[in-house]
């Protein structure tokens, strides 16, 4: 993890298979900040790992990052889950 970072969950979503956490990490990055979405297995007895996507956030501020994230429709999550395997 990129020193800085900060974590917040916005989301629960679900798919045939399993439930997951959606993640948004966020980091300085001048001359503002990035981010990028995490989808975490929700459960403990989970079978399945944390899926990262790439750093393709972007804003002034951490809040303009979180801000792009929560607006994201459900099912644009849904796609870019199952494109990260």
């Amino acid at each position: 993890m990129i020193t800085g970072t900060e974590v917040t969950a916005i989301r629960r979503i679900s798919d045939d298979r399993a439930k997951w956490r959606v993640l948004v990490e966020a980091w300085p990055d001048e001359p503002g900040y990035r981010g990028r979405l995490v989808f975490a297995p929700d459960g403990a007895d989970a079978p399945l790992g944390p899926r990262e996507g790439p750093p393709a956030l972007r804003g002034r501020t951490r809040e303009d990052v979180l801000t792009q994230a929560y607006e994201m429709p459900e099912q644009r999550l849904r796609v870019m889950l199952h494109s990260l395997g």
